[in-house]
């Protein structure tokens, strides 16, 4: 008798354990998230602001992010001062920069929606963990594993950058390396976050942001992207100066690739 009671105790407590682990919520990497799963996600989970802020420029929150099922840390960015302000900065651009990365296929900016927190909007964003800020990469002399592959990514990023505006890449000095996250204990992969200041209606490209190279999938891309669809996707986010200004980037962009190819030929400057 006392043998089969422990038996029949230790049945329930292994059933009520696995009950319980089964309603634990679980932690999980936004990397092992579909692009779709994820931005569902940032969408529908609860919000769960932390007591404090964090600092930056751009007024944001640190938050939790739950579905029942999964847990997730994320960032809230809720400043909209967008153009003619005097000093631009909006969570607009943040999401329109988004947008235009899944338009070119380049999976360099983490999934970032709009969503209304506490009566206020606001772009919601996944918490890029493991990673480190370029910056602090470079000063501490952390080299990537496979230095071709990242030297890739980065020329990509000109590119991006050049469209969009923004320089965190292109600063002398390296300033601004910290809006350029690498998540080097993984997979090295290079995310670009932080870009409420971008999609200056500056018709020209980037002075000090010389591009290249790039692969030949974004240079197909940038080429059969039109712009009534640049236009559907961004409308909501972007006046239209600063739209007319990105696709006329768009156009030189393409121009000086097709300039460069001429020049070095196309093996040198468009990789695989």
């Amino acid at each position: 008798m006392k043998t089969k009671t422990i038996i029949i105790t230790l049945f329930f407590i292994g059933f009520f354990f696995s009950l319980w682990s089964y309603s634990k919520p679980l932690t999980v990497d936004p990397e092992n998230l579909t692009q779709n799963e994820m931005e569902k996600f940032l969408k529908t989970a609860r919000v769960i602001p932390d007591k404090k802020g964090v600092g930056g420029r751009t007024e944001s929150w640190s938050v939790t992010l739950y579905d029942g099922k999964i847990t997730m840390r994320g960032f809230a960015k809720f400043t909209d001062l967008p153009r003619p302000s005097t000093i631009p900065d909006s969570y607009r651009y943040g999401i329109a920069a988004y947008e235009l990365n899944k338009l070119l296929d380049l999976d360099l900016v983490p999934p970032t929606v709009e969503r209304e927190i506490r009566g206020r909007k606001a772009s919601l964003m996944p918490v890029i963990e493991g990673a480190i800020k370029e910056r602090d990469r470079r000063r501490r002399n952390i080299e990537p594993p496979d230095p071709e592959s990242f030297e890739n990514t980065m020329a990509e990023l000109k590119v991006f950058e050049n469209l969009v505006y923004s320089s965190a890449l292109c600063e002398e000095g390296g300033d601004d390396l910290g809006d350029l996250l690498v998540a080097y204990r993984r997979d090295w992969k290079v995310w670009r976050v932080d870009l409420s200041q971008a999609f200056s209606p500056i018709s020209e490209l980037i002075q000090y942001c010389e591009f290249t190279r790039c692969s030949k999938k974004l240079f197909k891309n940038l080429q059969r992207l039109d712009d009534e669809t640049v236009k559907a996707y961004l409308n909501k986010y972007l006046n239209e100066n600063e739209m007319s200004a990105l696709l006329e980037r768009k156009k030189l962009i393409i121009e000086k690739i097709i300039q460069l190819i001429k020049e070095k030929g196309e093996d040198s400057v468009l990789f695989s």
